[in-house]
């Protein structure tokens, strides 16, 4: 099996290279990444550096929006696992135009480039939970009502939409996969960056942690290796998973208030919490209902929030002691 990762450079890329290389039935993963958005100075594949990953690992520096057909059927790929996306709620807010460029016509763009390939590739999508919009109901299933509230979140419905009537349509093999508040190693620390990797880092620098609004939000916060093993499996009972949605969460909310003492006692900081006026369309609350991942593919979050976290932490200590 061949397998193209789109976004590979990226928090849940990197990962998904290092598991699918080490599976028996993959004889080649090929990742695409412009590295215009990675957390790393240098090789952000050093992450995963194995014996298994440098035999079988192939990467490409391009945008994805390059993948045509043409070089598509030259990959000659079973898999393609679709990350690549801007995913910055606050950003998209200001570069509107990036994000639709992006996130909903390269998609498009891609999904036809794909329907006119020789074998048709079975299709992952990767998704947001940010689709759904202020929660009706908790925890969230499937089914429930879109009302998205960003920029960010109308373009990943829109390209959910494109993937969908791929399917609709032509009977395209495609999954769509709307993925919880996932944090871990190797997640990008910038201007907009999540909520986790940002509070780490402050906290490790003794910084005090600005919480918007008065942190009583709610999140599902689930731990990368959990999140990309759901893709794993994905992967391999592609054949039952044809034109199905997941959910991948915890099913578990922790608010933020909450996520930064846990934080703050397990970096052993001195920081603080500061609170500040928050984001008119920020979200009251998710959580996930993972009943659909359970039931078709087997799959369970095995990591607990702290367990996650400390692995986190451990990982982000290195590069704040190298001044980053």
């Amino acid at each position: 099996m061949r397998v193209l990762v789109t976004g590979a450079a990226g928090l849940y890329g990197v990962h998904t290279v290092e598991r699918l290389c080490k599976r028996d039935d993959v004889e080649r993963v090929i990742g695409v990444d412009d590295l215009s958005r990675n957390f790393l100075d240098t090789d952000p594949f050093q992450l995963v550096d194995s014996p298994e990953v440098r035999e079988k690992f192939e990467f490409i520096k391009m945008d994805f929006r390059g993948l045509d057909n043409i070089l598509l059927n030259k990959l000659d790929v079973d898999v393609v696992i679709h990350y690549a996306a801007y995913v910055s709620i606050p950003e998209s807010m200001e570069v509107p135009d990036k994000y639709f460029e992006v996130n909903e016509l390269g998609t498009f763009n891609l999904c036809q480039n794909l329907l006119a390939t020789r074998n048709q590739p079975f299709l992952i999508y990767a998704s947001s939970p940010e689709v759904y919009g202020t929660p009706i109901m908790k925890p969230m299933d499937i089914d429930h009502p879109m009302y998205p509230r960003s920029f960010y979140a109308v373009t990943k419905l829109a390209a959910e939409k494109h993937c969908h009537v791929l399917h609709q349509w032509y009977n395209y093999p495609v999954a769509i996969v709307r993925n919880f508040n996932t944090f871990g190693e190797n997640q990008n620390v910038w201007s907009y960056s999540a909520v986790i990797c940002n509070f780490i880092m402050r906290a490790l620098r003794n910084e005090p942690l600005i919480i918007h609004n008065d942190g009583r939000q709610t999140r599902d916060f689930l731990y990368v290796k959990d999140a990309v093993r759901a893709y794993e499996m994905i992967v391999e009972k592609r054949k039952q998973c044809k034109g199905e949605i997941f959910n991948i969460g915890t099913g578990k909310e922790t608010s933020i208030s909450d996520l930064a003492d846990i934080i703050i006692r397990l970096t052993h900081s001195h920081s603080g919490k500061e609170y500040s006026a928050g984001r008119s369309a920020d979200l009251a609350g998710l959580c996930a209902d993972i009943s659909r991942a359970r039931e078709k593919i087997g799959w369970m979050p095995e990591y607990s929030l702290e367990d996650g976290l400390l692995r986190t932490i451990d990982w982000y200590s290195k590069y704040v002691q190298k001044g980053a």
